[in-house]
C-alpha cells in the first residue's frame, strides 16, 4: 500500500512538474541586425538564435532581421531602447555621436597606439572592466536604455583594395581612398592621406568611374561578395585603420531586466559562445576567400609598406588625445591602456611566434601564397 501512495505520489509531482514547465512565460526577442542575410555574420547570428533557445528550452523565441527590414541601421541604438525592437546588432562607434567614446569599443584605430590586438580586447570586455564600461557608455552617456554585450569580433580587417602596387606611404599618400567616417578618416588624414567615405554599396562604382583610386570594406569573406576583386588586383590585408572590429548585440534593459535569473543566465552564455563562433568562422571564411580571389581572380597579396605601422599609430595618439578632456573617454581610455600594459608584452611575443612559424613554413615552400 505505502508503494502505491508512494508511485501516485511520483505520478503526481510529475504530472505537476510537466504543467508548471508548459505554463512557463515565454519570452520574444526580436533583434534587428545590421547585416544582410548573406553574411558570414549574419550566420554567426544565426547559430545565436540557436544558442538561446536551445539554452532557454524555448521560452526565449528569437526574430532575426537583416538590415533594413524593421529600422535603418544607425536607428538601432534608440529603437531597442524604446522598444520598437527589444533586440540589435551594431557597432559602438556607429553611436560616436551620440558620444565619442564610441570609437574605443569597436574600432580603436591602431589599437589606440598602445599595441593592443583584437583577442586582448575581447578579454578586456570579458575578463576585464569593458562590459561595465560599454554599459556605462550607453546606459549613462549615450542615453539610450539598453543591455550591451561584445560578441563580433570581426577583425582585423584589411588596409584594402589599390589600383597598383605601392611601395612607399608617400606613394599610398597620392591615392584617393575610401574610408571609414568618423576617426578612423581623421587618422587617414594626420597622416597626409586624401580620404573619402561613402556607402559600402558605392564603392565598386565609384572605383569604375575613376573617382577613387582604393578602398576597404571588412575582410575577404565580405570583400569578395562586394564584388572588390573586378576593380582591383592588388590586396594589402595588413592595416591598422579598423585592426580591431567588434560588433555587439543589444537587448532592451527594461525587458532583460525582468527576465528571471536563469534566462539571463543563459544569455550570457549564449553571448560568449558567439565570441568563439566568430573567431574560428573568420578563420575558416575568410581563409577560404582569399583562396578564391588568388587563385580565381588574380589578386596579389601585397605587403604594407613598414613604415605605415609607427606613423599610423603616432597619428592614432595624436587624434585620440584630441578627445582625452572629456572625462568618460579619458576613463575608457586609461583602462585599455591598464590592460595594454598588462597584455601587450604577451600577446607581442605569442604573436611573433606564430608569425615566425608561418613565415618559415612559407620560406620553405610547405604552404605557398595560395598559388596553383
Amino acid at each position: 500500500m505505502k508503494r502505491f501512495f508512494l508511485s501516485m505520489f511520483v505520478v503526481v509531482f510529475m504530472v505537476a512538474s510537466v504543467g508548471v514547465a508548459g505554463a512557463a512565460q515565454k519570452y520574444e526577442l526580436k533583434i534587428q541586425t545590421a547585416f544582410a542575410n548573406a553574411s558570414m555574420y549574419y550566420k554567426t547570428l544565426e547559430r545565436l538564435k540557436q544558442y538561446l533557445e536551445g539554452l532557454s528550452q524555448n521560452r526565449i523565441k528569437v526574430e532575426l532581421y537583416p538590415d533594413g527590414a524593421v529600422v535603418k541601421s544607425p536607428e538601432i541604438f534608440d529603437s531597442v531602447s524604446q522598444g520598437i525592437i527589444n533586440g540589435g546588432q551594431c557597432w559602438t562607434h556607429w553611436a560616436s555621436g551620440k558620444h565619442p567614446a564610441g570609437i574605443l569599443f569597436s574600432a580603436p584605430p591602431g589599437g589606440n597606439g598602445m599595441g593592443l590586438d583584437q583577442l586582448s580586447v575581447m578579454a578586456w570586455f570579458w575578463e576585464g572592466d569593458g562590459h561595465a564600461l560599454l554599459n556605462e557608455y550607453f546606459q549613462q552617456h549615450a542615453k539610450v536604455d539598453l543591455r550591451a554585450w561584445a560578441v563580433l569580433p570581426m577583425g582585423p580587417e584589411p588596409f584594402g583594395w589599390f589600383n597598383k602596387k605601392y611601395n612607399t606611404v608617400a606613394e599610398i599618400n597620392k591615392a584617393k581612398f575610401r574610408s571609414p567616417p568618423g576617426v578612423p578618416a581623421e587618422v587617414f588624414k594626420e597622416m597626409g592621406m586624401p580620404v573619402v567615405s561613402m556607402p559600402g554599396g558605392d564603392i565598386v562604382p565609384a572605383a569604375q568611374r575613376g573617382v577613387i583610386d582604393a578602398g576597404e570594406w571588412i575582410g575577404p569573406g565580405e570583400d569578395i561578395t562586394m564584388g572588390f576583386h573586378t576593380v582591383w588586383k592588388h590586396y594589402y590585408l595588413q592595416g591598422l585603420h579598423q585592426v580591431i572590429s567588434i560588433g555587439d548585440v543589444y537587448i532592451n534593459k527594461k525587458w532583460y531586466d525582468a527576465l528571471p535569473a536563469d534566462l539571463k543566465y543563459a544569455i550570457e552564455l549564449s553571448m560568449k559562445a558567439t565570441v568563439t563562433d566568430q573567431l574560428l568562422t573568420n578563420v575558416s571564411v575568410n581563409s577560404k576567400a582569399l583562396e578564391i580571389l588568388v587563385r580565381d581572380h588574380g589578386v596579389t597579396i601585397e605587403e604594407t609598406p613598414a613604415e605605415y605601422y609607427p606613423m599610423y599609430m603616432a597619428a592614432a595618439k595624436k587624434v585620440l588625445a584630441k578627445y582625452l578632456p572629456d572625462p568618460f573617454f579619458k576613463k575608457v581610455y586609461d583602462s585599455q591602456m591598464a590592460w595594454a600594459k598588462l597584455t601587450v608584452p604577451y600577446q607581442m611575443r605569442a604573436n611573433g611566434l606564430y608569425y615566425q612559424m608561418g613565415k618559415t613554413a612559407m620560406g620553405d615552400g610547405t604552404v605557398t601564397d595560395y598559388k596553383k
